[in-house]
């Protein structure tokens, strides 16, 4: 009886589109020649062209991580480790997945990757992400030294390419001014300064059918003007009123960028002012000192009233925003169910009416609707909630699946913690071993960042073995009827000045988006609403919240309009 041979699949990846793409060719080929000699058979390729390792969401990654589980392959082939991810909590998490699944990784460099492999490994990435990060903002810091522009076009530019450097490559960076462009620059500040607001200078030139700077041709954009593509965030130096560059000016490293670890979006904050960096260039001057001037007077005039309703906002990007998001219960949860845009709020008085935005900007595509009125649409949304969502018959459902998904998840966590465990004895004895070899003086530069992070690893492991201990939920019988109690209990109390805000803002958590329909024929408006199940069983039933959230992804209950 012959034994069957393993089957591998390759994973390929290079960092940016000015590397060779050649490169997954050269890699697939020497992954290739060495399953070839170990006696492998080869079922799969996987992929990703100019994507940076830093990232989880590359396509060829993700389908590679989805076919984990299929028991299609015995083992990930790549050149390096470092193909796979470059991230620390990536690459230790693809490899728990792999093992997991009884599959191993091997790379042309280093054979078969072990737990002390992605430790130290991963270690590196990170170092090599942070150095190469200090590099690239030391290269771009020289070049505005020098006069050149980091990267980046703003409205009222083309890039322009000089003459060849004394190594005989194009000088890059250079900007010249697109006159087109300009002469909406101009007309921008020139309104502004004669008192039209950033939404009528929108209107205006959307009505004359101006492109806006990100038009749906070249970028995807909406295709538009926006009041905040024109107001922008005076701080933050975004928005057309605010780029200094218009009026002769060039500001670098006003904002840093990080990644939030949990949506790994990358979030900009303003640096300190001493760290920017500051460059005259008249030759980039499109409007008049005297008229920047002048739109930063009025901008400060404005400054004030907004800071009258200041609404303690965390990020300190708009004052109104934050007023808005206290004053209106449904604001930025709208949408306009003709062309998805968000509703804006208009009027005064008891006559306070939700637009779609798009249409009052004068947007081509949506034709827009009656305003609705801002007490009707609350009570709409209020009704809705007491009348139409957590039903009986819904609930009988839905608690049936929700058994069945708890006693499914508990398998799951058992299974996975048996890995954990095991993943923890063997750390433990990764430990023991460090703190044998520094007991007799073995190579401590290097040993003793090693035992920090199996100490580190070792604790964040004990704190997620106990935290996904599987905990019996008993779902009360009579939770619709307390569910209704609870949205009872926080619409009597939005007319309270005290709590007013509290119960505001634990509505609007159960909240994921309002879509508003208006019916020609028989003139009214529908709300349907889009509630967070997990949000909204735990504000009913505070017993088992924690289980509803960790269980959110699979929640579902019938809702109605």
């Amino acid at each position: 009886m012959t034994t069957p041979r393993p089957r591998a699949v390759i994973y390929a990846r290079y960092s940016t589109d000015m590397q060779n793409d050649k490169s997954i060719r050269d890699q697939v080929a020497k992954c290739t020649e060495k399953a070839a000699r170990e006696g492998w058979d080869i079922v799969d390729e996987f992929s990703d062209a100019a994507m940076s390792g830093s990232r989880n969401d590359r396509p060829g990654y993700q389908t590679m991580v989805s076919q984990l589980r299929t028991k299609r392959f015995d083992i990930v082939l790549t050149e390096s480790l470092d193909r796979i991810s470059r991230d620390q909590e990536d690459v230790a998490h693809f490899f728990k997945n792999a093992r997991y699944n009884d599959i191993t990784i091997q790379t042309l460099d280093h054979g078969k990757i072990s737990a002390m492999h992605i430790g130290f490994a991963g270690t590196m990435n990170a170092l090599f992400l942070e150095g190469l990060i200090e590099k690239t903002h030391r290269g771009l810091e020289g070049r505005v030294k020098d006069g050149k522009s980091a990267g980046g076009r703003s409205y009222g530019y083309g890039v322009v390419h000089g003459g060849p450097d004394k190594n005989g490559k194009p000088v890059r960076g250079g900007l010249e001014i697109e006159e087109t462009e300009a002469r909406v620059i101009r007309r921008i500040f020139e309104e502004y300064a004669k008192g039209r607001s950033p939404l009528h200078i929108a209107v205006g030139l959307n009505a004359d059918g101006i492109p806006a700077p990100r038009h749906k041709k070249k970028n995807g954009g909406s295709g538009h003007w926006k009041q905040n593509t024109i107001n922008g965030n005076k701080q933050r130096g975004t928005g057309i009123l605010n780029n200094e560059l218009y009026a002769g000016r060039r500001v670098w490293n006003r904002l840093k960028y990080v990644k939030d670890p949990t949506t790994r979006t990358r979030v900009s904050r303003v640096r300190p002012a001493d760290e920017w960096i500051t460059h005259e260039v008249p030759e980039l001057r499109i409007i008049s000192a005297e008229l920047w001037q002048v739109v930063k007077r009025r901008q400060d005039l404005q400054k004030p009233q907004r800071q009258a309703h200041w609404t303690g906002d965390r990020n300190r990007l708009s004052g109104n925003q934050a007023l808005r998001r206290r004053k209106y219960l449904l604001s930025g949860l709208l949408e306009c169910g003709a062309c998805g845009g968000k509703m804006t709020i208009a009027g005064s008085g008891d006559r306070k009416r939700y637009y779609c935005a798009n249409h009052k900007e004068g947007a081509k595509g949506c034709t827009g609707m009656p305003g609705l009125l801002q007490s009707d649409a609350e009570e709409l949304v209020l009704n809705g909630f007491r009348r139409q969502l957590m039903l009986p018959q819904a609930y009988e459902k839905f608690s049936i699946d929700f058994a069945k998904h708890i006693q499914a998840k508990s398998g799951e966590l058992a299974a996975d913690q048996k890995f954990r465990m095991a993943e923890l004895r063997e750390l433990e004895a990764q430990q023991a071993n460090f703190v044998r070899a520094i007991g007799q003086g073995q190579a401590l530069d290097t040993l003793l960042p090693a035992l920090e992070e199996a100490e580190r690893r070792i604790a964040a492991l004990r704190t997620k073995i106990e935290a996904n201990r599987p905990r019996p939920v008993e779902m009360p019988e009579n939770l619709p009827a307390l569910y209704r109690a609870h949205i009872d209990q926080l619409a009597r109390t939005l007319s309270q000045d005290e709590v007013a805000e509290r119960a505001s803002d634990e509505l609007r958590s159960m909240i994921e988006r309002l879509v508003v329909r208006y019916d020609r024929d028989e003139r009214v408006h529908s709300v349907e609403i889009f509630g967070k199940l997990a949000e909204m069983l735990a504000g009913a039933d505070n017993k088992n919240a924690a289980a509803y959230s960790a269980a959110a992804c699979s929640l579902k209950l019938v809702a109605g309009t």
